[in-house]
């Protein structure tokens, strides 16, 4: 009866989530942003002939026709004109058996055989429910190794509804993101550890070989989910030795399983290697504003932020948590591999400086931990329904009723855009709390705009503070290169030219600018040219540096238009700071000449808002 049971709620599940995916509208392009990155591979290698993007114009057409992103960050300059991926290609891996499908659906019917028409995105948005559903359908019979039929429906029902899992699986093409891939794959190496530590066949190492090597391809990180295997069924001292007996017996299939990862990682250092000149390539060593932050981690703020906090927006994971010693006692041969892997992940999670993930709905990258987090918390309910008092049991079901129905709740607040998909606070979060519209007002309780023009947010109802940060009207020698200092009728002014390109640079940290959500720096200067700005290149530049590389790089040139010739211009510059990586990091401004005739600059004034 309650194998009947699992059974038709697994379907029931199964059947709600491809409705709730069918009756979602098509989204205006699935392929686009972090996807076309990850996406780029198969059309360049199947279609185009052209994996280094020689011909640079096919991207501009591309984008051009489908608008997949206003930027083209996906890839970076390489040797000889050539480009290379920031992703990884794990992900291009995954999506192939769809992209084929495409292709031959676009070949049969007409549409541009371009890798980005109808067929194309169709067959990936459909596949990535497949792939969906590949993953439940190993979790849950994963979880029927431990748990009861009762419980395992209970956490199924749960991850999927009471969690943002669901925001990320089904609607608007967020399926095809690397986190609902990850949990399918992180539920078939859960399913094939258990496997192999039941009979050591073969076949199942070479399966872990090959999950464990697409996951790290798919995102290098996710290496650490050999942890899993690794650690499996080591609860105690008995437990250690057998498993040590077992690999010992079994360690030419071990070598197969370490042999298909490594071969499969070198699918990637061989791309770097043809297209860089290098087997090992910095993905983002194109912004230095994002990167790892091992020594500072953001453990609170991925936890508690109300901007993204994982807690605040998926506190089903909280009971989970709470849930560990549950699970150590009742399941102590898989409770350090669980603990060890989720501590050492979610410590590489929250070490990313761009912890809060871009646009998504709480912590997406940590999706894929559900598969493992779900031991404890199916722990944690079998044993107060095995051994909590009736109080304790009617009190525990009302908590996770009550955190189930706040998740769908929230998550239909994330997809009508009451809750906010980058710019949440506290206050805007209290203000919106169980809300079905948008009050009045609310949204100048959100973090700024940073796609706005400063200017344009200097305009806006926010109420301004202003500190002046330095100034210089050149008439004082020692101050900067005394030789730059001309004379002339109205005093001493600063001459720029081309054998000194640069006027004098000013430059502070973020921490000294004192700043509580951000600052936009104002520059104010007098401006003399005799030649056209045409004939004459003169920039003002602004940014951030880290490590002595710049990232948040404003460079303005100056037009013919801005300036009258041969007279004072009163220019203005303004500059919104980023979310900085440090607050040690510097903020740096200056005028730049790229031209051969001299400019001359005065009354140099810089401040700030806040």
């Amino acid at each position: 009866m309650k194998g009947n049971l699992i059974h038709l709620g697994f379907a029931a599940v199964t059947i709600v989530l491809l409705l709730l995916f069918l009756l979602t509208p098509f989204p205006h392009n699935v392929l686009s942003w972090d996807i076309f990155g990850y996406y780029l591979y198969l059309p360049l290698v199947f279609i185009y002939r052209d994996l280094g993007l020689k011909d640079f114009h096919l991207i501009e057409t591309i984008i051009d026709t489908y608008h997949n992103t206003s930027t083209f960050y996906q890839a970076m300059p390489a040797l000889d004109g050539l480009w290379v991926m920031k992703y990884p290609m794990g992900m291009a891996l995954l999506y192939l058996p769809f992209f084929l499908i495409g292709h031959i659906w676009a070949l049969a019917s007409g549409y541009p055989v371009d890798g980005f028409s109808y067929p194309y995105q169709a067959s990936l948005l459909y596949g990535s429910f497949v792939y969906t559903l590949i993953g439940l359908w190993f979790y849950w019979k994963s979880m029927l190794k431990f748990f009861n039929p009762t419980t395992v429906l209970l956490l199924l029902i749960l991850i999927v509804f009471g969690t943002n899992f669901l925001v990320h699986t089904t609607f608007h093409g967020q399926g095809l993101m690397s986190h609902n891939y990850l949990f399918s794959l992180f539920s078939i190496v859960l399913w094939l550890t258990i496997k192999w530590h039941e009979s050591s066949k073969l076949k199942y190492a070479i399966g872990l070989g090959f999950a464990i090597g697409l996951a790290a391809l798919s995102r290098p990180t996710e290496i650490l989910i050999a942890i899993v295997p690794v650690l499996w069924n080591t609860g105690n001292s008995e437990a250690y030795r057998k498993k040590i007996r077992l690999i010992s017996a079994n360690w030419h299939g071990i070598m197969f399983s370490i042999l298909i990862v490594v071969l499969l990682g070198s699918l990637q250092l061989i791309y770097y290697k043809v297209f860089t000149g290098s087997f090992f390539h910095n993905n983002y060593g194109n912004n230095p504003g994002e990167g790892m932050e091992f020594l500072n981690p953001y453990i609170i703020e991925v936890l508690f932020s109300f901007r993204k906090g994982w807690l605040i927006y998926t506190p089903l994971m909280a009971v989970s948590l709470v849930g560990f010693p549950a699970m150590f006692h009742k399941l102590r041969n898989q409770f350090w591999a669980v603990l060890i892997f989720f501590l050492f992940s979610f410590y590489v999670i929250a070490s990313w400086s761009c912890w809060w993930y871009a646009d998504c709905y709480s912590q997406r990258s940590l999706i894929p931990m559900y598969v493992f987090l779900s031991f404890p918390l199916g722990a944690l309910i079998e044993m107060i329904s095995e051994k909590g008092n009736r109080l304790a049991r009617i009190l525990f079901c009302t908590l996770l009723f009550s955190i189930f129905l706040l998740n769908l709740f929230q998550s239909w607040q994330f997809l009508h855009g009451i809750i906010h998909t980058s710019r949440m606070t506290k206050d805007f979060y209290k203000e919106v709390f169980l809300k079905t519209k948008l009050p009045a007002g609310a949204e100048s309780l959100l973090l700024i705009d940073r796609n706005l023009p400063p200017e344009e947010i200097l305009k806006s109802d926010r109420k301004f503070e202003s500190r002046i940060l330095h100034v210089n009207d050149f008439e004082s020698d020692g101050l900067f290169a005394d030789t730059n200092l001309i004379k002339e009728s109205r005093g001493k002014v600063f001459e720029i030219n081309k054998n000194n390109q640069f006027s004098p640079v000013f430059e502070t940290t973020y921490k000294q600018l004192n700043l509580a959500e951000f600052g936009i720096i104002k520059v104010s200067v007098l401006v003399f040219p005799v030649v056209k700005m045409s004939e004459n290149p003169f920039y003002f530049t602004a940014t951030f540096m880290y490590n002595g590389k710049a990232y948040a790089y404003k460079g303005i040139q100056l037009t013919d238009n801005q300036l009258s010739l041969n007279t004072w211009n009163q220019l203005e510059f303004y500059y919104l700071t980023p979310e900085v990586r440090k607050d040690s990091d510097a903020f740096r401004t200056t005028f730049w000449l790229q031209g051969q005739h001299p400019v001359y600059i005065d009354d140099l004034k810089i401040e700030v808002f806040f």
